[in-house]
């Protein structure tokens, strides 16, 4: 049978487990700041930590689960696009022509 909440927390190795957990969370979440101080410039959002399938890592305090109010919780988004071609090429794609029925 699985142990309770409070069994677990009187087990010496689930709380040696969780410890190691925390602290490795804790270690990737200083690397990260790291990098971000090192660039020695404004943060531009280029350093966010992903995971191997891309997705943008957030760092919340692991005690008690409220996101830091720091670089490593800001996102930036780039909001310039790409202009369309102001020219007649897209006449040769699109039927702009209304005929009547």
């Amino acid at each position: 049978m699985p142990y309770t909440k409070k069994e677990l927390e009187d087990l010496a190795f689930y709380q040696n487990l969780a410890n190691a957990d925390e602290q490795e969370y804790l270690v990737k979440r200083e690397v990260m700041m790291n990098r971000m101080e090192i660039s020695g410039s404004a943060y531009d959002g280029s350093l966010l930590t992903r995971d191997k399938n891309g997705v943008i890592q957030a760092f919340e305090n692991p005690y008690t689960g409220e996101l830091y109010e720091d670089a490593s919780t800001v996102l930036y988004v780039s909001r310039t696009v790409e202009q369309l071609k102001d020219t007649d090429e897209i006449n040769g794609i699109i039927d702009r022509e209304l005929r009547e029925l």
